[in-house]
């Protein structure tokens, strides 16, 4: 399970959850890596509406990438994904509904995202694989 990689961090300590109330944007993809590239544009077009810096662009593309990567191991029917532009943070809920595989990711997805990402956690909830990621825009676009 990862978790958030500064404490200090105000958005670390408040939990950040899908507001309905703000535009936000939901949609499922097959889970085969010829699809993923439909994620990362989403996300990199939501992090545009945060004010996201080329760099943190990429970022948060390499995470959703890598997030995608995980999801299609747990050997589901479909990839569910959601994504918030909220202030100046981008809210990323990928889910995997009835899983066939149990899953964790490795090392090496733990070191990407937690260098991506401000906060990043795996959960499962019944037989959902579900995962919540969180990026603050720093720099000025």
């Amino acid at each position: 399970m990862l978790r958030s990689r500064d404490a200090s961090n105000t958005y670390d300590r408040e939990r950040l959850i899908l507001d309905a109330s703000i535009p936000y944007i939901e949609f499922r993809i097959p889970p085969d890596p010829a699809y993923v590239r439909i994620a990362r544009l989403a996300a990199g077009d939501m992090g545009g509406r945060v004010g996201f810096s080329i760099d943190e662009l990429d970022d948060v593309r390499l995470a959703v990438d890598e997030m995608c990567a995980v999801l299609i191991g747990a050997r589901g029917a479909v990839i569910e994904i959601r994504m918030q532009a909220r202030d100046r943070t981008l809210l990323v809920e990928g889910r995997v509904p009835d899983a066939r595989a149990e899953i964790a990711p490795s090392e090496l997805s733990e070191m990407l995202l937690g260098a991506l990402v401000d906060s990043c956690e795996f959960s499962v909830r019944g037989r959902d694989l579900c995962v919540e990621m969180q990026k603050l825009a720093r720099e000025i676009a």
